[in-house]
């Protein structure tokens, strides 16, 4: 059973990605700025079918050794087989982009959206205070775990295996009750940093306040997850439940770029071509902006020649560091 559930996560995580090449804007393939007719041409179906039939193996051969691994490896594979397949992509992509660059639209860059930072005005969505929102749920878990202190078992499982038995115990003590939100605590506040960065660090675009919803919307997931994770103790959450909340936020986002990119799209944003690295890193100290937007995907990625970029990459260090410390 667990097999099966494995190679099925598997399926469903390559399924993603092999989407990818139908996840961007109809004038971008592989980072490439491209006329959308260009799509249809015998070059890019097969740079499409070359970057699939890559992932495509990857995967299928990763959900099957999860069938024929011994049991004791699978707790193994739930690592190996999403990192082998983000591997076989971006080795998969980069080639593809490289392979594109002469088929780029010699008139691109005439196309593409002239905009500079501002300091105008820019109020921010009514939606953003939903960011309030992960915090008070993490509050409220530490709250009733203080209140039922007493009810909180001696030792309690906080890690479990792929087969669904624990292997990891911790006791009752405030460093483990309360490690869980602790770390919710400083990711929330990250993502929220992010969010905000994202916004107010990024040329004006119909993308932006898209971006905006998705990270608040990952914000409050990370806090739900956790919060459960760390009131399972208390009421035995099914680990079930606490499985469906971050698939309940995957599916959607990915219902959501695929929308958008059947959608007639604004002309491309002044970023140079050659500042891109692979088509996937983009790195321009001459660009004021911390944040631009992607080539691959929708919403925007970090302009790693902003200074301001390593601050916040610093800062995503501290809080996966928090883990062992909390």
């Amino acid at each position: 059973m667990m097999k099966l559930l494995l190679s099925s996560i598997t399926l469903f995580f390559g399924a993603i990605i092999f989407a990818i090449p139908n996840l961007s804007r109809r004038n971008l393939l592989f980072a490439v700025p491209v006329t959308p007719a260009f799509r249809a041409s015998a070059a890019a179906r097969r740079s499409v079918a070359a970057f699939r039939r890559v992932v495509g193996a990857v995967t299928l051969a990763g959900a099957a050794a999860c069938f024929v691994v011994p049991e004791s490896w699978l707790e193994v594979m739930t690592g190996a087989t999403p990192i082998a397949i983000l591997l076989a992509c971006s080795f998969s992509y980069v080639r593809q982009h490289r392979t594109l660059l002469p088929f780029a639209a010699p008139n691109a860059t005439a196309r593409y959206r002239e905009a500079n930072l501002t300091t105008a005005p820019d109020r921010l969505p009514r939606f953003v205070w939903m960011a309030a929102a992960p915090l008070a749920v993490l509050a409220a878990a530490a709250a009733d775990l203080y209140a039922n202190w007493s009810r909180i078992p001696e030792r309690f499982p906080t890690h479990w295996g792929i087969d669904g038995r624990p292997n990891q115990w911790s006791v009752r003590t405030p460093h483990d009750v309360y490690a869980p939100l602790l770390f919710g605590f400083f990711l929330c506040a990250w993502l929220l940093v992010l969010a905000l960065a994202c916004w107010f660090g990024a040329r004006r675009s119909k993308w932006r306040k898209m971006t905006l919803g998705i990270l608040v919307a990952a914000q409050c997931m990370m806090g739900l997850l956790l919060a459960l994770t760390a009131v399972q103790p208390l009421y035995a959450i099914p680990m079930w439940i606490i499985v469906v909340v971050p698939v309940g936020f995957v599916v959607p986002v990915v219902w959501i770029a695929a929308r958008h990119t059947m959608q007639p799209s604004e002309p491309l944003e002044a970023t140079p071509d050659n500042c891109w690295k692979g088509g996937l890193l983009y790195y321009n100290p001459d660009d004021a902006a911390l944040f631009v937007e992607k080539r691959t995907g929708l919403g925007y990625t970090i302009n790693f020649g902003n200074h301001w970029s390593w601050a916040l990459m610093g800062g995503l260090v501290l809080v996966i560091g928090s883990v062992w410390l909390v």
